[in-house]
């Protein structure tokens, strides 16, 4: 089901099924996402929705799943997006993402909390158009690996967002740091999200916004 949240637009769908009804042929300026890590990540997320929802799990296999979301991100995008991902899978999300017609530009290191540790965290910049250029590199490096969570997101909108960008996708939008950070810039969010519990912390970031 969609909703529409001023000029928002969000949707509580399984990402394999729903992105094309969501942007109806519309192409979002960037893409910035955090899709699941690998198999056990994937059954993981299923799990977590039949315990927030009671939805039955769905079996999503890997290696079917990331060459899907990669030629569902080429398909609605102009051009930039942003993945973020496991560092122990990029090799496959470099090979995948040329396969589906993308110019892989770089992975930088983030790290991201798990217990009292923080763990590497790859952050890939990917476009259609293969004209993207890195303002200053050793610059970007440094707070990628210095800033994690909204922060991260936030800065990355910063500093790579087109400078004629008025809209934005986030396919597995979770609690909604891509939809802030979209806020933020007073740009138009699409967003996609498995869980209505997770997405219901989206709904409400768009609607702050929208007072």
């Amino acid at each position: 089901m969609i909703t529409k949240i001023g000029k928002h637009k969000v949707q509580r769908s399984d990402v394999m099924n729903g992105i094309d009804i969501l942007m109806s042929g519309f192409q979002a300026d960037f893409l910035y996402s955090d899709p699941p890590w690998g198999q056990g990540n994937l059954r993981y997320w299923q799990t977590i929705n039949k315990r927030h929802t009671g939805r039955e799990k769905s079996d999503i296999d890997y290696a079917e799943f990331l060459p899907f979301y990669f030629n569902m991100a080429y398909k609605n995008i102009k051009d930039l997006a942003v993945i973020e991902y496991g560092v122990g899978w990029r090799s496959d999300v470099i090979s995948v993402c040329k396969e589906s017609g993308f110019t892989h530009h770089g992975v930088y290191t983030s790290r991201y909390g798990s217990a009292a540790k923080l763990l590497p965290l790859d952050v890939h910049i990917i476009s259609k158009s293969g004209t993207f250029k890195m303002p200053d590199e050793a610059y970007f490096t440094e707070k990628c690996y210095e800033l994690r969570g909204q922060k991260l997101v936030s800065f990355i909108f910063n500093y790579l967002l087109p400078k004629d960008a008025e809209s934005v996708l986030d396919p597995m939008c979770g609690m909604g740091y891509t939809a802030q950070a979209t806020v933020d810039k007073g740009l138009i969010f699409y967003g996609n999200e498995l869980n209505e519990k997770r997405l219901e912390k989206t709904i409400a970031r768009l609607s702050k916004d929208c007072k």
